[in-house]
């Protein structure tokens, strides 16, 4: 009899169950949010009960029957939608004021048990825009050494920080922290760092390549002798045509000058003399008489003048 009033007991009382640990849910301020079983259930939901627990303080949320979400709380006026027959809860428009837990008694149909799930949201800022800050540090021809910093514009304590390095289509976990110092051959200087800005909810990323700042020694060294010889080769040239002007124009004032002018020599001249018979005055004849003429300057002062002397009886007679 006693075994019989124990069955009965168990049929009648309504059943409990709760899930094992708390949901736990993030959201964006001015974004939604859902908050929904993570099991299927067995039966059919004919009703649900929300609650909403905020510093120590319950509060009873909203109703769903008969397909029908009542809102029970000022807060959440025109904020709130359900689905999955009230299972499923939206909240609209989140505030940071929303962060708190929210339970969920669920009666299903046609049995007298009812499961309660428990929801723990925390509302966040979105995530800032990072930036990423470079300092050098004294580089070689095969290293470049540099220190990274990431930052936000918002308080560091409520974000978290996290580095990878991406090569060639390959990602890698760097370290985590707002700080890395980081020593590259060039080799690998074609990589990218990425650091990643993040809370639970919300997340952003910002990336640097060291070939922007590690200058390639060798290839500058190369490039820095190219240029010097470029610029002797130029100095050459300019030397050239400097002389070839100043050439013509001495070429150029010689000719305006035209030639010398001569100068004659009385003591190079030629002197020219007549030659005459011994005879009487009427008789007398020149055999050989020329003007004197200047000496070019080019013959020399000793010449020789050949002539022909007659004998003027013997031509008379003839």
């Amino acid at each position: 009899m006693g075994l019989l009033l124990v069955f009965l007991l168990l049929y009648y009382l309504p059943s409990h169950a709760s899930q094992v640990r708390p949901i736990q849910v993030y959201g964006l301020i001015t974004q939604s949010v859902s908050l929904s079983p993570t099991k299927h259930l067995a039966h059919p939901v004919e009703e649900v009960l929300w609650h909403y627990i905020s510093n120590g303080t319950r509060h009873r949320l909203a109703d769903f029957r008969n397909q029908q979400l009542s809102i029970r709380h000022s807060q959440f006026s025109h904020r709130l939608e359900a689905d999955n027959n009230g299972t499923r809860l939206w909240i609209r428009e989140l505030r940071s004021e929303d962060t708190g837990s929210y339970i969920a008694f669920i009666t299903l149909q046609g049995t007298t048990q009812t499961i309660d799930l428990t929801f723990n949201l925390t509302v966040y800022e979105p995530v800032p825009s990072p930036d990423i800050k470079m300092e050098m540090e004294q580089n070689t021809s095969d290293w470049c050494n540099f220190t990274l910093l990431c930052s936000g514009p918002t308080n560091p304590s409520a974000l978290s920080y996290s580095w990878m390095y991406r090569h060639k289509e390959q990602y890698q976990p760097y370290t985590n922290g707002t700080t890395i110092r980081v020593s590259l051959q060039p080799e690998s200087w074609d990589g990218e760092y990425l650091c990643f800005i993040h809370n639970p909810a919300d997340h952003k990323n910002v990336s640097i390549t060291p070939r922007e700042f590690c200058p390639d020694i060798r290839r500058t060294k190369v490039i820095n002798d190219s240029r010097k010889h470029y610029i002797l080769l130029i100095i050459l040239l300019l030397a050239l045509l400097l002389l070839s002007i100043a050439w013509y124009v001495r070429a150029m004032k010689k000719r305006k000058k035209g030639p010398p002018s001569t100068v004659i020599d009385p003591l190079n001249e030629v002197q020219y003399i007549e030659i005459h018979t011994c005879q009487s005055d009427k008789n007398l004849k020149t055999i050989y008489s020329l003007e004197q003429k200047p000496a070019s300057p080019r013959e020399t002062r000793a010449q020789t003048i050949y002539t022909e002397l007659q004998n003027v009886h013997r031509t008379s007679q003839e």
